[in-house]
């Protein structure tokens, strides 16, 4: 949950209301006004909405943004997103890489960091399956590079770095791809793997989530963590891809690839298509503005494993709530795009690839 701010005392006063005239007027407690305002304890999104309606500002502004990094930043979203749009929106050029050998060197980063990820998975989220996947991906490695290789010279904005100064601490790989290979992904029918630069497009309404990743040894905390520059490169590309992200049109697609994953893939409103890819066997996610709502116990599919059913009701949220968040994820997203826009035509630009 999001905590209050001191902006709501400032703004309270400008009104001119005591806490108590202020708490009868917005429909709350007045120890609970004390505890939005004080920004120290977290308070329910309906309260927050509510104090933010009778001081007549949105939600985010009222919420407390903390530049410090505790927990899994993903499981702040779309709350923290809101500092991005504030500070850094745009990214730099040496978020994307330079040449075609930058890019391999980043790959196989991207690769060993994979590895290091799932070595650290706490042992009670152990799943065998994750640990298959990574060793198949590993002996056919040459061909992982080859895809990423040729996708980022048809488009190099699908590659996007995340650092911190001249540091670089991750990557993220988002693709635009046709309706065709999202179909087609989307019902299981294809691996990520399969999806080459062919389906790749410039943007499109049709994003596939493909990679997110830290470094090791970039000296950013625990590996359980997704730090503040992933999370910002994930999001920046996203909008810079996605033609509308508003649209009732919009859809993304991931795949979950570990536990710690998947609970970061549903904590920002993707939910179980009910399908796994071939050859790896990852349950695929998917984010649609306009989906239908399901109750939680409805996710379990005849396509689906008792496997996937058990691992991913660790993780599924109410419906409400996952709503909610698809929603201010979208407009935070199309808020973006005036700003980001310009960088992925300058990282276009800058490469000698050709691009649809």
């Amino acid at each position: 949950m999001p905590r209050g701010s001191s902006k709501i005392r400032t703004a309270r006063k400008k009104l001119g209301q005591s806490q108590l005239q202020f708490a009868l007027n917005a429909g709350v407690g007045v120890r609970t006004l004390q505890l939005a305002e004080g920004g120290k304890d977290e308070v329910s999104d309906k309260t927050l909405k509510r104090i933010a309606d009778a001081l007549g500002l949105c939600l985010e502004d009222v919420c407390y943004h903390d530049e410090a990094l505790s927990e899994d930043d993903f499981d702040k979203l779309p709350w923290s997103m809101s500092r991005f749009i504030r500070k850094r929106v745009a990214p730099s050029h040496e978020a994307f890489c330079r040449d075609e050998a930058d890019t391999q060197a980043v790959l196989g980063l991207m690769r060993e960091s994979w590895s290091v990820h799932l070595g650290n998975t706490n042992p009670e989220e152990n799943e065998d399956i994750f640990f298959e996947a990574d060793e198949q991906l590993n002996k056919h490695y040459f061909r992982y590079e080859k895809r990423y290789l040729d996708i980022w010279n048809k488009n190099p904005a699908t590659l996007m770095l995340a650092t911190h100064g001249d540091e670089r601490r991750g990557a993220s790989v988002v693709l635009p791809v046709t309706d065709d290979a999202y179909e087609r992904f989307y019902n299981g029918e294809v691996s990520f793997m399969d999806l080459t630069e062919e389906d790749v497009l410039y943007e499109s309404q049709n994003l596939v989530l493909d990679h997110a990743v830290e470094f090791c040894g970039t000296g950013n905390p625990a590996w359980y963590r997704f730090t503040e520059s992933l999370s910002y490169s994930v999001f920046c590309q996203i909008a810079m891809l996605s033609i509308d992200p508003t649209a009732d049109d919009f859809r993304m697609i991931s795949f979950g690839a570990s536990p710690l994953n998947i609970k970061r893939l549903f904590s920002i409103g993707f939910q179980d298509s009910g399908s796994t890819m071939p050859e790896f066997q990852y349950p695929i996610c998917h984010f649609s503005v306009d989906q239908n709502e399901q109750s939680d116990g409805t996710y379990v599919q005849s396509t689906t494993t008792t496997h996937y059913a058990h691992l991913f009701k660790r993780f599924c949220k109410a419906p409400s709530r996952i709503s909610a968040k698809r929603r201010i994820l979208t407009h935070v997203l199309r808020a973006m795009q005036p700003a980001v826009k310009p960088m992925r035509h300058a990282a276009t630009n800058g490469s000698n690839s050709h691009v649809a």
